[in-house]
């Protein structure tokens, strides 16, 4: 954690670090903020970088990086489209430019264990859709297809 003060979910950040770290996927930088969204409300936010030199991760699918992302909204905005309330994980892919791609969501739950987010980010960066305990089995497949109904659906 970059900040000296103290935020409520550092020790949280701090065992999945730990938890990446005993996975083999050493953290090249960690981030913790209660950052501001357009000025108009704060949120809890983490962000933890991987990288090919120095966590290990497949230097062919993740050649710039990959980011993990928590986030925990108030809630404050939802009806203007912004997160609900409560805690997510994302991930984003490095690219060449420094930039990052849109998050993804991550298949761990919000609040889930250090491990499994380890576990999580372990199936990732090798490119394996791994269902994890918080997550139905056939997750992926209903997401596709649901996409495909709406986009459907969109289009009458």
């Amino acid at each position: 954690m970059t900040d000296t003060t103290a935020l409520p979910h550092d020790p949280y950040i701090t065992a999945v670090v730990d938890a990446l770290t005993a996975a083999g996927l050493k953290p090249a930088d960690i981030w913790t903020s209660d950052a501001e969204t357009a000025g108009s409300h704060r949120y809890l936010s983490a962000t933890i970088t991987l990288t090919p030199d120095e966590s290990g991760i497949d230097p062919d699918r993740f050649p710039h990086g990959l980011l993990l992302r928590w986030e925990w909204q108030t809630g404050i905005e939802a009806a203007d489209g912004e997160p609900e309330r409560g805690p997510s994980w994302a991930w984003q892919k490095g690219r060449h430019d420094g930039s990052y791609t849109e998050p993804q969501t991550l298949t761990a739950d919000g609040y889930a264990s250090p491990t499994v987010v380890a576990a999580a980010a372990r199936a990732l960066a090798a490119g394996s859709e791994t269902p994890w305990p918080d997550r139905w089995q056939h997750a992926h497949t209903l997401d596709t297809a649901c996409q495909a109904w709406a986009a459907t659906e969109a289009g009458r």
